[in-house]
């Protein structure tokens, strides 16, 4: 099967962003053991329902930094929300405490958060999940930050690093 890394979701639908061939040339040096951050890490990739995010940024760095670290040292949760209605937001709520109780706070020197998600740029919103009716819904992104990193969560984002 191959693997299309650069694609959109346009309406619910996944296409190719491009119908000509792409080719990606770069060169990667590898780095000695002694410079690379030997403290725990965690790494959590949060993933709105049904996007697919397969070969992207986050399991990259997962990967480059496997070689470098044990199982004890390094962990990586691919976490898939949907808060789209009211009762997917309360099962939210009761998943994000079991996951902030199995990670706990203060065991991880470096803590990165990625987020995957898709939205309409031309609004400015983020969307949170699926409504009753499969539709997308949208919510302001300080609103969505809040859903996602609720309860227990919250004191993770100290002294994190994000991206979305």
């Amino acid at each position: 099967m191959l693997y299309f890394p650069f694609t959109q979701t346009v309406w619910g639908n996944t296409v190719l962003a491009s119908n000509e061939l792409t080719f990606i040339r770069g060169m990667c040096e590898r780095t000695s053991k002694s410079q690379v951050c030997g403290g725990p890490i965690l790494i959590i990739h949060f993933i709105y329902t049904g996007l697919n995010a397969r070969g992207g940024v986050p399991h990259i760095l997962n990967m480059a930094l496997e070689e470098y670290h044990s199982e004890n040292t390094l962990h990586y949760l691919d976490v898939v929300f949907d808060f789209g209605t009211y009762c997917k937001l309360c099962l939210w709520w009761s998943e994000a405490e079991s996951l902030a109780a199995m990670i706990g706070e203060d065991v991880f020197q470096q803590k990165i958060f990625f987020i995957s998600i898709h939205s309409k740029v031309t609004c400015g919103d983020l969307f949170a999940g699926k409504g009753e009716d499969r539709s997308d819904v949208a919510v302001r992104p300080e609103e969505f930050m809040n859903y996602l990193f609720s309860g227990s969560l919250q004191p993770l984002l100290e002294e994190s690093t994000t991206y979305q």
